[in-house]
């Protein structure tokens, strides 16, 4: 019997995973395994998206979801690309941001993360590489949060004033 047992497509699972993943790469950054701190900023992100496609489609669940229910798998449901896809208000806050933080962080991290050739790879990596894309998951994981949060603190106020009636 597996020690963990939860469903991974949760929404809240998925929001909780982007949460640790950040902080795990952020520890991985701050010795030195740059390599295994970007991939799993990158795993940041991806979880991160698909909280937000769940809070936007009103859904609990990945699979309740219709980039899901299309049929997309393997690497699409990976692509980080792919993901912000299904998102355009997430677009449209990249692309309209008057500070200039966003689009270059994601830039860094749509160009620099191949989830599969960091899973695999057995050097240590760089650190300016590293840094870069550390901070660009720290620029994007506050605005891909929002919307997931956003959703989550609605639900349970709703929850209390359905409740409390």
């Amino acid at each position: 019997m597996p020690i963990y047992q939860h469903d991974t497509y949760d929404r809240r699972v998925q929001l909780g995973a982007s949460r640790r993943r950040r902080e795990d790469a952020e520890l991985l950054h701050d010795t030195g395994r740059w390599a295994g701190a970007m991939y799993l900023g990158g795993y940041a992100i991806e979880c991160a998206l698909k909280a937000a496609i769940c809070a936007n489609a009103g859904a609990n669940d990945f699979k309740e979801t219709a980039v899901y229910k299309a049929g997309s798998s393997g690497n699409s449901l990976h692509s980080l690309t792919r993901l912000l896809r299904e998102l355009p208000v997430i677009q449209r806050s990249i692309a309209l941001d008057r500070t200039k933080t966003y689009k270059p962080a994601w830039d860094v991290l749509s160009s620099s993360w191949q989830k599969d050739e960091l899973r695999y790879w057995d050097k240590k990596g760089n650190q300016q590489d590293s840094e870069r894309f550390i901070a660009a998951v720290q620029a994007l994981h506050v605005l891909l949060l929002a919307l997931p949060i956003k959703s989550v603190v609605l639900e349970q106020l709703s929850a209390l004033f359905v409740h409390s009636e």
